[in-house]
């Protein structure tokens, strides 16, 4: 390649993390409109927070594929073969998009550490922007109608996503805390022996598990 494969995975780690954060984003939008979690929501309707969503994840996809055509990178037009060693810097023409990302690690493609890496931390603040836009749509827009009230649940004592319905992911961390505290011992012993039920030496030894 004609080209640093440093600058060429600067390139690719930028482009990538765009596309992860949009994919992450639009899912976890998807998946919070599904389950009613108004406390995630980037707009305080169902229905155009999963249309969000769904657009999201596809203009994610949109742009990482089409940006070759706009942005520099080493898929100048022309140069892209089968191999990516000796492709040039440049933009890509619409002949060579569909081979443009196709670089290989060694080249300065994004490798899967690098990619482990950067997956997480765009999740992440999909996450965190989902948080941020659900706590200022609950306190803009107020909610009547939730989950707790369907299941005749007390609101302050509701947590996880059932709390998510009612309050923001920042009031709702507490309220889930205190819940997870005060069950998770008995979620353990329980575990435990169920666990226990089905261990090697109950069946080597043949000993009941009631």
């Amino acid at each position: 390649m004609n080209t640093d494969p440093l600058a060429v995975r600067d390139v690719f780690a930028s482009h990538y993390f765009l596309l992860a954060f949009l994919a992450s984003l639009g899912t976890t939008q998807v998946a919070v409109s599904i389950s009613g979690a108004r406390g995630l929501w980037l707009t305080p309707h169902r229905t155009v927070t999963r249309w969000l969503g769904i657009a999201l994840i596809v203009t994610g996809f949109l742009i990482f594929f089409a940006q070759p055509l706009w942005i520099e990178g080493p898929w100048a037009a022309g140069s892209v073969e089968a191999d990516s060693v000796s492709r040039e810097w440049g933009q890509a023409d619409w002949g060579d998009l569909s081979g443009a990302r196709n670089v290989n690690d060694i080249h300065g493609g994004l490798d899967g550490t690098k990619q482990a890496i950067w997956f997480p931390l765009s999740a992440v603040l999909a996450f965190a922007i989902s948080a941020l836009f659900g706590a200022l749509n609950l306190r803009v827009f107020k909610t009547t109608v939730g989950p707790a009230d369907r299941l005749g649940l007390d609101e302050e004592a509701a947590g996880g996503l059932t709390g998510l319905a009612r309050r923001s992911y920042f009031s709702n961390l507490p309220v889930s805390w205190r819940l997870f505290t005060s069950e998770v011992g008995e979620i353990w012993r329980t575990g435990l022996a169920s666990a226990d039920r089905w261990s090697v030496f109950r069946v080597i030894f043949g000993r009941s598990g009631e």
